[in-house]
């Protein structure tokens, strides 16, 4: 499948963000579409010229965004389950206006200044605006961080829910400090608890687990001995004892965060079927025996709280 991705050495963008947008762009368009199988990173970046490894972090970050599939040993997928937005008639605009800006007679440089020059001076401006993301563990509050930060541009700082529980100073700083809170949905009646005087604005943020995980839970037979694994024994006990993980009751369920090494070890030893989440997957499946299945439990986060977050930010 031919790929058409052009990098401009002299943009202001860098290398991976052209290729980034780029691929979302031909998403949109329909170029690529839900399944399609990218290049590996190798041969992306022999077909457009650019460092391998810059095809690999972009890989990475659309991963995490919710629009790429990564299958170790299978290649890089674009998500089955993918929510976007078809852009042709933004397309047609897009493309009239340039014809029009060719015509008067400006180069394709000068209009990819003004347009990008423009494009900032009526953007909403975010600077100086603070946002703390509260959850139960790091790797989902450093996923929800990154990804408010390049979507939006502001600052996203992660606190666990752990340390306000506990009074933590600190903890509390980051908060007070905030323009928004962005707190886990399963964690908005204990962020209250722990801090009911809160004054900032909160926006409950719930990260969806991927259909076809859940689809492989609900079709378990009775009786399988079923192991669930996130990245501490709190966070492993909301996640999997969440409506998604709740529909299958005749199974045999061990549940253990990767923070309890000796119930991680029984787990392994006596499960048929382990979930794990997305950030500690390869960290546990190396434990695994040859006869069990390992199944990755991959997240995404609706376009829509973006949408609110920046909403709110602008308020």
């Amino acid at each position: 499948m031919a790929i058409d991705i052009h990098i401009q050495k002299e943009s202001p963008l860098s290398i991976r963000e052209q290729l980034k947008r780029q691929i979302r762009l031909l998403i949109e368009g329909g170029q690529l579409t839900p399944g399609n199988a990218l290049p590996s990173a190798r041969d992306m970046a022999a077909l457009i010229n650019i460092n391998r490894n810059t095809v690999t972090h972009a890989y990475k970050e659309l991963s995490s965004e919710g629009i790429l599939e990564i299958i170790p040993g299978s290649g890089t997928f674009i998500r089955k389950d993918i929510d976007h937005k078809p852009k042709a008639a933004l397309n047609k605009i897009f493309d009239d206006a340039l014809q029009k800006a060719l015509a008067t007679g400006f180069n394709p440089d000068e209009i990819s200044e003004h347009f990008l020059n423009r494009l900032l001076t009526m953007a909403p401006d975010y600077s100086g605006k603070q946002v703390a993301v509260v959850d139960c563990n790091d790797e989902v509050v450093s996923h929800l961080c990154g990804l408010i930060s390049e979507r939006t541009g502001v600052r996203a700082t992660g606190v666990l829910i752990q340390e306000l529980e506990q009074v933590n100073d600190q903890a509390l700083a980051i908060l007070e400090d905030a323009d928004l809170v962005v707190c886990g949905f399963n964690h908005l009646e204990e962020l209250d608890a722990a801090v009911p005087e809160l004054g900032t604005e909160v926006v409950a943020v719930l990260l969806q687990v991927d259909a076809k995980v859940i689809n492989s839970f609900l079709s378990l037979k009775k009786n399988t001995k079923t192991g669930f694994v996130c990245a501490n024994q709190r966070s492993t006990h909301t996640l999997y004892n969440s409506t998604y993980f709740t529909g299958n009751k005749g199974l045999q369920r061990i549940l253990a965060g990767y923070d309890d090494s000796e119930q991680l070890k029984t787990l392994i030893r006596e499960c048929d079927v382990i979930f794990v989440t997305e950030f500690i997957f390869h960290r546990v499946a190396k434990m695994a025996r040859p006869d069990q299945k390992f199944l990755r439990v991959s997240f995404t986060v609706d376009q829509g709280i973006m949408d609110l977050i920046r909403e709110k930010l602008s308020g």
